[in-house]
């Protein structure tokens, strides 16, 4: 892809740093991205647990500034770190991020109950983890004073009405993919193993120090604790790359525990660390050569979009840290299904995240421009191009099944969409059987079946 990067501004009242708060108290200072000069921070607040929400920041930092797998084509075009981005909404605070391949996504979860404290404001902002502070996070313990501002050169704690300065930032597209797909895997995971803290940290702390990257293991209930196997038992979850989990090696002191999520067909994992109020989630795609930012579970949702319908539900989402379904149906005029695939097509437009601990989607708008975001899927775009040049038959319809005949390169392919799943006779499909989302031939198909559903 030529464009390679989408930029975006940030407009900050003060700069990252970590400072020793006044009278003694732990406080957390944020800085909102574009908001009024009416709360320059949108939390501020003592933390409860200093030494964990420092070690999860400095792991997500580790994990944004990590390559796990560098493809022969990019050695000498790695992409640079980026921030960590920051959601204020519904009483959390939630810190994400991607590994600069995008094979890792990791986010920190702060409730209420690891803060004494006031949310005086929602939005999305990032936090600039340069190198001064991640040594400051690093060094924290539990009967440190912390505090943490985002903002400018020299300030203080509640000195928030500095000069607004603006960044400029070149984000990847392979960061803003990234996003809109790991929700889409998120919100079909199922939970598959829970292990209490003595045995989370004896799991840990087995796992070797190298592995190949190409290594897949399985990791198996063993007694009361977990290990990695070669081969599935049946219980196990698949884990590609496991050096990944390493990441949270170092957070296993201080877990309550871990529970284990997984995607029935064993393609993605995700491992929460609950540690009080705090939680750890690394979220894994099928190996480290396959970046989130490359899969395409959400282009059947980008597919056919009812504008109508969405904007019903997006005006409905109010910061909420857990969205309610049935509330959003009452607010919205929209029956329950047309609600969750709304979230579902919010989610691959960068207007919600999935929290697996609660079960649902939680909003948070991503600061950069995501009308731009079905530019970036190149399937979608051919898919597009097909229909509108007419390059779709379809010979079989009926309330559960299609069949159609959609033109490739040289050559038609057969199409078949059932609730079984959906086939292709195209190489893609072949190769990857819908596991990566479906082939521009599909996609085109379901645009077609879907306009002529509009005009019945």
């Amino acid at each position: 892809m030529a464009d390679s990067y989408i930029d975006y501004i940030y407009r900050y009242p003060f700069a990252s740093a970590i400072a020793e708060g006044n009278g003694g108290s732990s406080e957390l200072n944020l800085a909102t991205s574009e908001r009024s000069n009416e709360f320059p921070h949108f939390f501020e607040g003592k933390l409860l647990q200093p030494r964990a929400i420092a070690q999860m920041l400095f792991v997500l930092s580790k994990i944004v500034s990590t390559r796990f797998y560098i493809p022969p084509a990019m050695l000498e075009k790695l992409i640079l770190e980026r921030d960590p981005v920051i959601t204020s909404g519904g009483q959390m605070l939630r810190f994400e991020g991607f590994s600069a391949c995008c094979s890792t996504y990791a986010r920190v979860d702060v409730s209420p109950e690891a803060y004494k404290g006031q949310v005086v404001g929602t939005g999305t902002t990032n936090v600039d983890f340069n190198s001064p502070m991640r040594s400051a996070l690093a060094m924290v313990r539990d009967e440190d004073n912390l505090s943490m501002s985002v903002g400018a050169e020299k300030v203080t704690l509640r000195h928030g009405f500095a000069k607004i300065e603006e960044r400029k930032v070149q984000l990847p597209l392979r960061w803003i993919k990234g996003f809109v797909e790991v929700q889409a895997y998120q919100s079909r995971m199922e939970t598959r193993l829970n292990i209490g803290k003595v045995e989370t940290v004896r799991f840990l702390r087995s796992l070797p120090s190298s592995t190949s990257s190409r290594s897949v293991f399985f990791v198996v209930p063993s007694g009361k604790g977990l290990r990695l196997s070669q081969r599935d038992d049946g219980s196990g979850v698949k884990v590609g790359g496991s050096e990944r989990l390493l990441l949270l090696r170092a957070l296993a002191p201080l877990a309550d525990d871990l529970s284990v999520y997984a995607m029935p067909d064993g393609e993605a994992s995700e491992w929460r660390l609950r540690c009080g109020g705090l939680t750890f989630c690394l979220t894994l795609s099928a190996e480290p050569s396959r970046g989130f930012s490359g899969e395409g579970q959400v282009l059947s949702d980008l597919a056919n979009v009812d504008a109508k319908k969405l904007s019903s539900v997006r005006s409905a989402l109010k910061w909420q840290s857990c969205v309610d379904v049935s509330e959003i149906s009452r607010l919205s005029g929209l029956q329950d299904n047309a609600v969750r695939q709304n979230l579902s097509l919010s989610g691959s437009r960068g207007l919600v995240g999935y929290d697996l601990g609660m079960g649902s989607y939680f909003h948070r708008e991503l600061p950069f421009e995501m009308e731009r975001v079905e530019e970036l899927h190149p399937r979608l775009k051919s898919a597009r191009k097909l229909v509108e040049h007419d390059g779709v038959r379809i010979k079989f319809r009926d309330e559960e099944r299609v069949e159609a005949v959609v033109k490739g390169t040289d050559v038609y392919h057969s199409v078949k969409i059932s609730p079984t799943g959906m086939q292709c006779t195209c190489p893609w499909h072949s190769k990857y059987q819908g596991l990566r989302g479906p082939c521009k031939h599909i996609l085109s198909a379901q645009m077609v079946v879907d306009d002529n559903s509009g005009q019945d």
